[in-house]
């Protein structure tokens, strides 16, 4: 009976010696997580405190904000004319700059993505140089142009440029790497060189995607070329800070219309687009 008992005693032992990791290991991860969490919780109350987030304040000119919106009615349509101009520079902003970014985030894509860059090393650098591009906001890139070109629609297209070739050329490279590699291998094995690999291979297979990215990034081009103007890249933003600074609020009305009006029209087209694509 001693000998038999021998090994449950072992594995009763090995049990209780795996029970006791597990605690000890539930033990540490409990604490880990509380450290994490007290972490975020400190950062998050340091946050707020820098922010000088004062809601007594805030509800303490709310009234004010009541008092604005009654005096928005009814908008004043005299400027319609001038408006609709300067809606027209706002969507060539956008248009104009999206446009340069795809000539130049597709050839970079092709450098970018592994299944189609020529050197890994080039690769990685173009990474970086796109991380920079996305990481500089359209509108700071709008006002080193206009301190170059001037004030005006050039430098807000340039700065849209700019900064859309960053994003556009990170997500063209995603979608490249996402083509099945049996397409380009089959055209490969003729002997084909790189430039007809990629015309009868890769800009069929990335075609749908590259033209969806394309118009979604054209669609947010819209909307935040409405705020180059306030940087004095011109367009309906201008106006727009025209009306605030003199407080005109039956202008300012006219304007905030006609902005959402073109910025649904652009989401709708955007939208029906990308379904056809589908």
């Amino acid at each position: 009976m001693t000998l038999l008992q021998q090994p449950a005693k072992a594995s009763d032992f090995a049990q209780i010696l795996q029970q006791e990791r597990r605690r000890r290991y539930s033990l540490w991860r409990l604490l880990r997580s509380g450290f994490w969490g007290t972490l975020g919780v400190a950062i998050l109350v340091m946050a707020v405190r820098t922010a000088e987030i004062d809601p007594q304040q805030f509800w303490q000119r709310l009234p004010t904000v009541g008092q604005w919106l009654q005096q928005l009615f009814p908008p004043d349509f005299s400027e319609l004319p001038n408006f609709l101009v300067a809606i027209w520079e706002t969507l060539a902003i956008a248009i104009v700059g999206t446009g340069a970014a795809m000539l130049v985030a597709l050839p970079l894509a092709l450098c970018v993505a592994r299944n189609t860059t020529p050197n890994r090393w080039l690769a990685t650098g173009l990474r970086s140089f796109l991380n920079l591009l996305r990481g500089i906001d359209t509108a700071i890139f709008a006002l080193f142009f206009v301190s170059i070109v001037g004030l005006g629609p050039f430098a807000g297209a340039l700065g849209v440029a700019c900064h859309t070739a960053g994003s556009m050329a990170k997500l063209y490279g995603e979608v490249l790497e996402s083509i099945p590699p049996e397409p380009i291998e089959a055209i490969e094995v003729t002997g084909s060189d790189r430039l007809r690999t990629f015309a009868f291979a890769v800009f069929p297979e990335a075609l749908p995607g590259l033209v969806g990215i394309s118009l979604y990034l054209w669609e947010f081009n819209v909307r935040s070329s409405v705020i180059l103007g306030i940087v004095g890249a011109g367009g309906i933003g201008y106006e727009l800070l025209v009306s605030l600074k003199l407080l005109d609020f039956p202008r300012l009305a006219t304007i905030l219309i006609l902005i959402l009006i073109m910025v649904s029209l652009i989401d709708a087209l955007s939208a029906y687009l990308r379904r056809r694509l589908q």
